[in-house]
Parts: structure tokens; sequence; C-alpha cells
């Protein structure tokens, strides 16, 4: 009966063995856990209320036109940042228009309209956002130009405290996609501290900025637990 008992013990070894194998494995494939961040809550973005609609020539994507003045950034260039802007968390880029809360919003010129989602917004997570946009004359989705560049070109990610900090290479050349007439994907993004950053969407950046132009751009916070 000794073969026996080897048999049996080394089959026991074997069952041990397998088993914290297979546990390693399963706690390595565990998905990604932690706080989520997002979109800033706060008022209903109204910028654009009052304002002339940015009525859009396709034509003047690459023939300058004379700026008429027309859209919601302040003629100073400030964009009409709000009070209290000298709190770094709330401060607007001055090259653009004011940097939104929440998840939906108009450009600033007025031409497009803009809403985003995310894969959840977690610390050294890799995000991927869904942007769709419509014309805001023809009420439309954007739609590539004769070039049949994607009309959503790129994407600014940096902290408004520390403008400097884009966090990591990635987020200079994330990927973009269009999946819908007006619907985009880009990423992946990673945060890669916590706290409040800036995500700026640029449409059709091939194009001449200007009043008439498609070129345009929408910047809204995150936050990142």
């Amino acid at each position: 009966m000794k073969p026996v008992r080897i048999l049996l013990l080394a089959t026991a070894t074997a069952l041990f063995v397998n088993a914290g194998c297979s546990s390693s494995d399963d706690s390595s494939a565990s998905p990604a856990t932690g706080p989520v961040g997002g979109p800033v809550a706060s008022f209903t973005d109204a910028h654009c209320d009052g304002q002339p609609v940015g009525t859009i020539d396709p034509a003047a994507c690459k023939t300058p036109t004379p700026d008429t003045g027309a859209g919601g950034a302040a003629a100073d260039g400030t964009a009409g940042a709000a009070a209290g802007a000298a709190n770094c968390d709330q401060t607007h880029d001055a090259e653009y228009g004011d940097t939104l809360s929440n998840s939906e919003g108009d450009d600033d010129d007025c031409k497009y309209h803009v809403s985003w989602s995310s894969t959840p917004v977690r610390l050294n997570a890799d995000v991927t956002f869904t942007v769709t946009a419509t014309d805001k004359t023809t009420m439309l989705p954007l739609a590539p130009l004769a070039d049949g560049d994607v009309p959503l070109s790129r994407l600014d990610v940096y902290e408004p405290c520390n403008e400097t900090h884009l966090g990591p290479s990635q987020n200079l050349k994330p990927s973009i996609a269009q999946t819908a007439p007006g619907t985009f994907t880009a990423g992946p993004i990673k945060f890669d501290q916590s706290g409040r950053w800036v995500v700026r969407f640029h449409f059709y950046e091939e194009c001449i900025d200007q009043d008439t132009s498609p070129h345009g751009h929408i910047a809204f916070f995150v936050d990142v637990p």
C-alpha cells in the first residue's frame, strides 16, 4: 500500500500549488477601484445668453475675414472670468473663454453646443472621453470638412493651479475617433495628481481661429479624487 500513499500525497500537493497560483492570477485581474471624480457641479452655463449665435462659413476655414467680435468671450480677452478668480482652481485662461463646470455647455464663440462623458475618473487610471457636439445654428452634428479630418482635433489637459503640469506624455497625443455623427472618443488620458484639472476640446483646428470659421474650443473643469 506504500505506493498508493505516495500517490495521494503528491496529488494533494499539486492541488494546493495550483489553487495558490489561481488565486494570485485572479487578484491581478481585478478592476480598478477607489473614489471616482468627474465634472464639477455648478450653475448651468449661460455665457451665450443674449449673444448672437456664431454662423459658420466653411469657406472661412482658410480665408481671413473681418472680426465682428461675435461670441461669448469678453472684448479684453479675459472672457469675463468670474469674481474670485484669485482662486486658481477657478482661474480661466485669458486666451480662451471661461472654463465651464458641469458636463455640457456652449463653446467660446457660441458656435457649438458640446456635452461630454467619460469612463471612471480615477487617479492614475486611463480615462476615455466621449464628446458630442452640434452646430447651434443648424442643430446638426459636427461633420468633417472637405479635408476629411475628424472635427475634434485635440485636447489640452492641465491643472489650473499649475498650468505647466500636463500629466503623463500620453496626454499630449490621445487617440481621437469619430464613432457616430457629431460624437467622438478621445483617450486614454491619465490624471497623475489629485485635485482640479482642465480639459479643453479643440474643433477644426486646421482652420483659422475667427468668428465665421469652423474653428472652435471649449473647456471644462474635472475633479480627480
